[in-house]
């Protein structure tokens, strides 16, 4: 409320307060006197019934009253039980009714007034409420002013940060897919020279080379297959930045997609000797995308192979209820740091436990993968030792 609607309104209040009291000390006085004349006509008609020689001396006792007669007066009813306080009693229950009748119109119109006022205030709030709901959906959201109110100020700075904030995030989405174009041009252009680098090895390995030259080549081998992992993996991650990586909605099912997603991986778990352990029942379902689900439960498994010692077990377990579909991915390694937790699912982050190859953005990629699927994952200890990675799949 500005100063001038204030001001308007403690006038307001103050002329309506005299006009109150004014008001019913007219009926006070109105009733008090309706009382009196009462009580003066019956007392004349009585005593003229009975005397009519005294009606001039009644009237003159009306108009000129004196000191002692009423003194007089006021002995003989007190003699017979009429005091003051009788007389009081009957006009105070007159002024008390005609003050609730004021109280009572005046309470009428107060709540009709407040009733008014409030409703306008909620069809503001609701008006302003909507509009940036319908910001929040990404929808243009219009308000219509009819008046300036006392919600028009927020309505101002309200439609200005909307604009602003409408304005940075336009910016900012134009600067992400710069980013995310540039990235994924460099990770075309290097890929070129290391599929070439990637062959050549192969080549050599192939070839009559005599056993140290052979341990060189199958390093560089190894350190392009990492490469290139690491090119595909940051091509991935600048696509779900960007929001241009389309997550597909289709039936999955859980068994097949775990089965898929540790395939890949028999091989480096063979040579380590560590048992994998694949729950098999019951055939469940959710919805999401196959493809990328699968690439992201290899990132999960692959992390607990490299935190997992030599004959050591990697468990793949899945439940659903009517919210979700949990899936858990946990070893029987060393498990987490736990001031390493809270930074697992960063990008570039390696915890104290890290492999020694670890680039950092296997498990930031899982996650970003789950969450563009409206999905959650989150990293625990296991009670009786070893990692524990929980990922929810919600059904819509």
């Amino acid at each position: 409320m500005s100063r001038k609607q204030l001001t308007l309104a403690l006038v307001i209040g103050f002329v309506t307060a005299i006009c109150i009291g004014l008001l019913m000390g007219i009926l006070a006085s109105r009733a008090i006197s309706n009382t009196t004349y009462n009580h003066t006509a019956y007392l004349v008609g009585s005593v003229y019934s009975q005397h009519p020689d005294l009606e001039e001396s009644l009237i003159q006792g009306l108009n000129h009253p004196k000191t002692e007669r009423s003194q007089l007066g006021d002995e003989i009813l007190n003699k017979y039980g009429y005091t003051q306080r009788l007389f009081f009693g009957e006009n105070l229950w007159a002024s008390i009714t005609h003050s609730l009748w004021v109280w009572g119109l005046l309470f009428l119109l107060f709540t009709v007034t407040l009733c008014g006022f409030t409703r306008k205030k909620r069809v503001r709030i609701h008006e302003l409420t909507n509009y940036l709901s319908s910001i929040n959906r990404r929808q243009e959201g219009v308000m219509h002013r009819v008046q300036e109110d006392e919600f028009s100020l927020l309505e101002d700075e309200m439609y200005k940060t909307v604009v602003e904030l409408r304005q940075t995030r336009e910016t900012a989405l134009k600067e992400r897919q710069s980013l995310a174009d540039n990235l994924a041009d460099i990770a075309h252009q290097l890929k070129t020279p290391i599929t070439s680098v990637f062959l050549m090895t192969e080549l050599l390995l192939d070839s009559n080379r005599d056993r140290e030259e052979l341990l060189y080549v199958e390093k560089i081998h190894g350190q392009m297959t990492r490469l290139e992992h690491l090119v595909s993996t940051l091509l991935t991650l600048s696509r779900l930045d960007a929001g241009t990586l389309e997550m597909r909605q289709e039936p999955i099912n859980v068994f097949e997609m775990l089965t898929s997603a540790s395939e890949p991986l028999e091989k480096v778990i063979g040579q380590k000797r560590q048992t994998l352990i694949l729950q098999s029942e019951p055939t469940l379902f959710y919805c999401g995308d196959w493809y990328w689900s699968v690439e992201a439960l290899i990132n999960l498994i692959k992390n607990c192979s490299e935190h997992t010692p030599e004959g050591g077990a990697i468990s793949l377990s899945y439940e659903q209820n009517p919210i979700f579909t949990k899936i858990v991915v946990e070893d029987s390694g060393e498990g987490f740091v736990m001031e390493d937790i809270p930074r697992l699912f960063e990008r570039f982050y390696k915890g104290r436990n890290a492999h020694k190859n670890s680039v950092g953005i296997g498990l930031a990629m899982a996650k970003s993968i789950i969450d563009k699927q409206k999905g959650t994952i989150r990293a625990e200890n296991r009670p009786e030792g070893g990692a524990r990675f929980i990922v929810k799949m919600y059904t819509r």
